[in-house]
């Protein structure tokens, strides 16, 4: 098999951005996972529940239409699962943090509230067919979406590691952002750190006005965060090398 495909787009300033999308393998992994998660969430319940009560007896002395609502309340449940998980955890549940996958949006954004809840209602649809639509559309598609990523405008990808040695920051700057050593971490979210990071690593290939630009509206920002008093002209990047450099050491 080859590499899964790597989407290619180019933000207002002129920044190419690429994402690596997620294939067949690493998304069913991650399914598997979860599920296997779920699967002993609802085993450990039952095993607490069962010290106090009889659940199956409770159950059975429900009607059926109480009965239709408990078997629905533990399918959403797992429903429910994937949805919690991608909009608290920054796109991952618990298997696509093992498979090294995210949910983000087609723009490279995290994922939010309604995109999370659009991908997954689609389930219903794919689950009677033995997801055998969403495998088809993952393998074939040109973005490896299925039918909930195509409603939503949402991608799988894979996370990324980046070395960042090379741009370990200068001495000057080692000094001048010292304070940036152990809060790093607690400044930049995962793909914001992915973002600052491509943009260190392409920025050779920039032309040097929106390079300059790019970089003074990132490091304006994020300085600002960072409580950093007012950059010098020409201390943009180095503030940007040093805080990914920190960041780094933390992860």
């Amino acid at each position: 098999m080859g590499a899964d495909p790597e989407l290619r787009f180019e933000t207002p300033e002129r920044v190419l951005l690429s994402l690596d999308l997620a294939g067949v393998g690493a998304r069913a992994f991650a399914w598997l996972a979860d599920v296997l998660c779920i699967f002993l969430c609802w085993v450990t319940a039952l095993l607490v529940y069962s010290v106090s009560g009889d659940l199956l007896r409770e159950v059975q002395a429900l009607t059926f239409a109480g009965q239709l609502l408990a078997v629905a309340a533990v399918f959403l449940s797992g429903w429910g699962w994937d949805v919690a998980w991608e909009t608290l955890g920054g796109g991952q549940t618990p298997g696509k943090r093992l498979a090294g996958i995210r949910v983000v949006r087609t723009d490279g954004a995290p994922v939010g509230v309604p995109e999370s809840l659009a991908r997954n209602l689609l389930r219903a649809v794919e689950l009677p067919l033995g997801y055998a639509p969403g495998v088809l559309a993952v393998a074939l598609g040109p973005r490896r979406q299925r039918l909930g990523d195509l409603v939503a405008g949402t991608l799988v990808v894979r996370e990324r590691r980046y070395d960042l040695s090379q741009y370990g920051p200068p001495a000057q700057a080692e000094e001048r952002f010292a304070a940036l050593r152990g809060r790093a971490g607690a400044l930049l979210s995962a793909e914001e750190f992915e973002r600052l990071a491509d943009f260190l690593r392409r920025r050779p290939a920039l032309d040097p006005g929106p390079r300059a630009r790019v970089a003074g509206r990132l490091a304006a920002a994020l300085a600002a965060r960072a409580g950093t008093p007012g950059l010098a002209d020409g201390e943009a990047e180095a503030f940007l090398e040093a805080l990914a450099a920190y960041h780094a050491e933390g992860r």
